[in-house]
């Protein structure tokens, strides 16, 4: 079987990680070749402390490393780094795996995939299921770069790469504290078709306060300019799908006017709607923008 590097960044995370280690450990996925590597981001808690504990109950080949507070991006590429096995998974401190997901993922990685991915549920910080949860994962094959281009529907957690194709991709962009994830896999869709297990074999849970749920506006903005920037770079994609790309920013740029709206940042809203407006026509847009530039009751 191939060995596959598990890298899981953390941040003061220490209780919720054990459940993620422990959800690699229950893998039926020969252990023998798992390795997993714990990034610890300048954690100020006892993760230190817990991860060792785990470690000497545990039968997983477990590697430690500490680093000054970076972020996800350069905690991540420090995982790579130290990484032996020829396929790499990634598993955020607060998810937890399904006990099948490598040993169903890992044999459909084969030329020309260099990217596996599967389906997830949702929960609260609790581990209550969110239903009705509004993200939905698309499941597509083969070439799927202009599918991710119009909708990130990968998940970091859900994903295993051969090292090959991280190679060819390079690492997690470090000026993003951001968005990284969303950057890299528009590189690695580049070099590699995808496949899919069509399970939920992923538990991914969902915090009230992650930086893109606290600051949403910085989000979008980085995924904005991500799309921008992949476009600038890639005129032959840019040509080959133009009409497609104008209608992925138009919506993306109207939708996150819609946001600002909800929390009376009409002025920003203006912004992104006529932005939107200028990549494609819109009526619901132009009405939006009206109603926008009304003087406000009251």
């Amino acid at each position: 079987m191939r060995k596959v590097s598990v890298v899981i960044p953390t941040y003061n995370c220490g209780a919720r990680l054990l459940h993620a280690l422990q959800s690699v450990a229950a893998q039926s996925y020969a252990l023998d070749d798992i390795e997993v590597l714990v990034i610890d981001d300048g954690s100020t808690d006892d993760t230190a402390e817990r991860v060792a504990r785990f470690a000497a109950d545990s039968r997983l080949q477990l590697r430690y490393a500490r680093q000054h507070n970076a972020g996800p991006a350069a905690a991540r590429n420090h995982g790579l780094r130290l990484a032996r096995g020829d396929a790499i998974a990634f598993l955020d401190a607060d998810d937890a795996w399904q006990p099948a997901k490598l040993a169903l993922q890992m044999p459909r990685l084969a030329p020309p995939v260099g990217l596996v991915y599967c389906d997830n549920v949702f929960v609260d910080a609790d581990g209550r299921v969110l239903p009705d949860y509004v993200r939905r994962i698309g499941l597509h094959r083969g070439d799927i770069l202009l599918d991710l281009f119009c909708d990130f529907f990968l998940l970091t957690s859900a994903v295993v790469l051969t090292r090959a194709v991280v190679v060819a991709a390079g690492g997690f962009d470090e000026r993003l504290g951001v968005g990284e994830d969303y950057e890299f896999f528009l590189r690695v869709a580049q070099r590699c078709h995808a496949d899919y297990v069509d399970a939920k074999l992923l538990v991914r849970c969902v915090r009230p306060d992650s930086l893109s749920r606290r600051d949403y506006a910085l989000d979008a903005r980085v995924d904005l300019a991500t799309l921008s920037a992949f476009v600038r770079a890639n005129p032959d994609f840019a040509r080959r799908h133009r009409a497609a790309i104008k209608r992925r920013v138009a919506r993306y740029r109207y939708d996150f006017a819609w946001r600002l709206l909800a929390d009376n940042r009409r002025g920003e809203a203006a912004v992104e709607l006529l932005r939107s407006l200028r990549e494609r026509a819109s009526l619901a847009a132009a009405r939006t923008l009206a109603r926008t530039l009304l003087p406000a009751s009251g």
